[in-house]
């Protein structure tokens, strides 16, 4: 690698070479080798150039040697630089003119080729998403954010003004409030229609992945100062399923919106525990420092749980501090912009609650208890670099500090106390909901299925980021955020996604060591700034070693994703209940769908338009079909309850359950049943999957008959993809009067002492709970 004295020496004896420089150094970026023909530059200057070793040969063309130390020297920033040296602890911190500011056009179009794969990754469920000239999201809870997306456009508030974000209801403030807003803010400038928020959903989170792997390709350059890494790292991330089917096109869950936020707080990080004392003076050092801080702000204000993400800007500071003591470094003037970015981060989240209400309290000023226990870990850090300067003893100072201040928090701040038990206890919960698994867990295998062997290859990358942060600041936030996610991620695999960058970032350091090791790429530990494209034998087992990496995620990606979306059978049940609803003229609750919990608000978005809240359905659908009264279980769901979905093939709670009667008989009478009056069967869906009920009052079917005589009524049934006979059956009273209700309408054959008569039932009688009689 060219030393930076070259170019600053060259400049300091001859500064009217700096035009020359800046000329070739214009050229170079555009190109990856050139003619001196294609430089604006004298014959003097150009020779003197290359007899510096400033401009070097390559081929028959030229290209300069170390563009990053020529435009340092330009800028006066020689120092900057490093120089070769196997020994991390005599870097310099470089500035933020890194490999990454300036980049020529083979590599920018590998970059752009690399990010461009995650967003196809991410899009490949199209044709699950756009049918019929429907949006379709993904899951369950996309449609909460939908439901509240369409109620903002609905109220007609004036984006700009202010007091329109205290107009959003509390679920939301207290929830997820930036996600919402901003959700709301680009659908209503992109059109303000249900369509428009549609489309928005349905997109964001791959836009989201897309913004997040460019952010995952500057962390791994700016940590390992190696555009391959980059690359590398990128494309592992595309195909880890985790992630993947986090920002799947159409899951639009408020994760895919924290992702950006916390890979922008990384990235911010990365550059400013780098930042030496001469570049606290520079202006981009405080415009990242700002970054900083709107990233932690709008972290917070994205999710209540956001806390707990930025809590690993914290652990960064203490990481941060104890390699400083460990170097002998001032601790507090190296943490400044960070302390200042954490500051501003604390004022805008406080601003926004006390401004418009977004949050609670213990979550708004959770970036201002973040600054405040910085600034305690900053100080004892400095106290320790001015006494005994002993990293150990800074060790010491922290973990006593960390018990005395969780008791005085706890004591101090008893509403803040309560408040975060409460919300990690349901945060950490551990239920039927899928992502409260753990990583590790034996059961799900999510170690794997999550991530391939993505992790597998980081894990021990991890360990020696961990090794190299102690005299490397360049590792430090790359290492401390990989830990401290696979720490929340093993009790719980909803932070798969938080891991997932970081994660990349190693395997993709991983697959570059590896492809160095096999010679099928050079050695790592010089930067590098230019990529090329391999020769024939190179590219090919760099492909093949690619595949083989990422084989699982190849086959878990489309797997993973395939579990959240919509199947056809759901989706066809929903739009036939939605015909029938709208053919009724229905409006909530009359046209309320009771179904599994985990695809209730699919149902109800499109039917009865209320997504809101799945909680009715996870609190009876359970109840309701393991009930083996049926039609006592009616008097609970009249008036609050229109259809009721049935998934086929799940083990029953026994005989003669609800679930058994609708699943196995549609409802009609059969051995020990003599069948029920308020379920009328109108779908069947093609893979006959799930079937869908009309909860009716049904009608009452009245006449007379021999005094306790057997009274039997059929009739035949032909909906969607079924057809059976329908029957019942009663006893008449002592005095010959019977009376039956019936869920169908319909032609009845009616069949009393081996006479049988027919009673036709209209539609209007079973909605209506009208009497018949015969």
């Amino acid at each position: 690698m060219t030393d930076a004295g070259g170019p600053a020496e060259l400049l300091d004896e001859r500064p009217d070479l700096a035009d020359p420089l800046e000329a070739v150094l214009a050229v170079d970026d555009r190109e990856d080798t050139w003619s001196f023909d294609d430089v604006p530059v004298d014959s003097g200057p150009f020779g003197e150039l290359v007899s510096r070793g400033v401009v070097v040969s390559a081929g028959d063309d030229y290209r300069v040697a170390d563009p990053a130390a020529a435009r340092a020297a330009l800028n006066g920033d020689a120092g900057a630089v490093t120089t070769d040296s196997d020994d991390p602890s005599n870097r310099s911190a470089p500035s933020f003119e890194l490999p990454t500011t300036t980049i020529d056009r083979t590599s920018a179009a590998i970059v752009a080729a690399a990010i461009a794969f995650v967003g196809l990754v991410r899009a490949h469920p199209i044709q699950s998403v756009y049918r019929d000239g429907n949006v379709v999201l993904s899951g369950n809870d996309p449609y909460y954010y939908r439901y509240w997306v369409e109620q903002a456009l609905a109220s007609g508030e004036n984006i700009l003004d202010l007091s329109a974000l205290a107009t959003l209801p509390d679920a939301v403030q207290k929830g997820e409030p930036l996600t919402v807003a901003t959700l709301w803010w680009v659908s209503e400038l992109l059109g303000g229609t249900p369509d428009v928020a549609g489309h928005v959903l349905a997109w964001y989170p791959v836009v989201s992945a897309v913004v997040t792997a460019a952010m995952v390709y500057l962390v791994a350059v700016w940590v390992t100062e190696d555009r391959r890494v980059g690359v590398a790292a990128v494309l592992v991330f595309a195909l880890i399923p985790g992630h993947a089917l986090r920002t799947s096109l159409g899951f639009a869950d408020h994760h895919a919106f924290d992702f950006p936020w916390l890979a922008a707080t990384a990235l911010c990080l990365v550059a400013l525990v780098r930042t030496e004392r001469p570049e606290l003076r520079a202006p981009r050092t405080w415009a990242v420092s700002a970054a900083l801080g709107v990233a932690i702000a709008a972290q917070t204000l994205a999710w209540e749980a956001g806390p707990l993400l930025i809590l690993a800007v914290g652990l960064v500071v203490v990481a941060k501090a104890l390699a400083n003591v460990h170097a002998g470094r001032s601790p507090l003037r190296q943490a400044a912009p960070v302390a200042v970015g954490i500051l501003t981060g604390a004022a805008l989240a406080a601003a926004v609650h006390v401004v418009v209400g977004w949050h609670t309290q213990q979550v708004a000023f959770a970036p201002a208890l973040l600054f405040a226990g910085a600034i305690g870990a900053l100080l004892a850090a400095e106290a320790v670099h001015r006494t005994t300067g002993d990293v150990r003893h800074l060790a010491a100072v922290d973990a006593v500090g960390a018990v005395v201040g969780f008791f005085l928090f706890r004591a101090l701040l008893p509403e803040y106390w309560t408040r975060l038990q409460t919300e990690l206890d349901r945060l950490f919960r551990s239920d039927s909901i899928a992502e409260t698994a753990g990583l590790l867990s034996p059961d799900s295998f999510g170690f794997l299925y999550l991530f391939g062997f993505a992790l597998a290859l980081a894990l021990p990358f991890m360990v020696m980021g961990a090794w190299r942060a102690v005299d490397d600041d360049r590792w430090l936030v790359a290492t401390v955020y990989g830990w401290y996610f696979f720490l929340l991620a093993t009790f719980q695999v909803r932070f798969v996604g938080e891991l997932a960058p970081f994660a990349a970032v190693f395997a993709g350091y991983g697959f570059v060591w590896v492809a160095a090791w096999i010679d099928a790429a050079g050695p790592l530990g010089e930067r590098v700034e230019r990529l090329r494209v391999p020769d024939r034998t190179q590219l090919g087992t760099l492909v093949l070693l690619f595949v083989l990496v990422a084989s699982l995620g190849i086959i878990q990606v489309p797997v993973k994703t395939s579990q959240v979306t919509i199947t056809d059978d759901t989706y066809r049940t929903s739009q036939f209940l939605a015909e029938h609803s709208a053919d009724l003229d229905q409006e909530y609750p009359d046209n309320y769908v009771l179904s599994e919990w985990g695809q209730n608000r699919h149902y109800n978005y499109f039917v009865s338009g209320e997504s809101r809240s799945y909680a009715y359905a996870q609190s009876n659908y359970d109840r309701f079909i393991g009930s083996p009264n049926p039609d006592e279980s009616y008097d609970r769901l009249e008036g609050r309850v229109g259809y009721v979905v049935l998934e086929t093939g799940r083990p029953t709670s026994g005989e003669g359950t609800t679930y058994q009667q609708l699943t196995e008989t549609y409802g009609s009478r059969a051995e020990g049943t003599p069948g029920l009056a308020h379920y009328r069967a109108l779908y069947v869906a093609p893979g006959e999957s799930r079937i869908a009920y009309a909860v009716v009052p049904g009608a009452t079917v009245t006449g007379n008959a021999s005094a306790n005589a057997t009274v039997s009524l059929a009739t035949d049934v032909a909906i969607p993809n079924a057809e059976f006979t329908y029957e019942r059956q009663t006893t008449a009273n002592a005095d010959g009067t019977y009376n039956v209700a019936v869920a169908h309408p319909g032609t009845y054959r009616v069949e009393i002492d081996g006479e049988t008569r027919e009673v036709t039932v209209n539609e209007s009688a079973v909605r209506n709970g009208a009497t018949v009689s015969t």
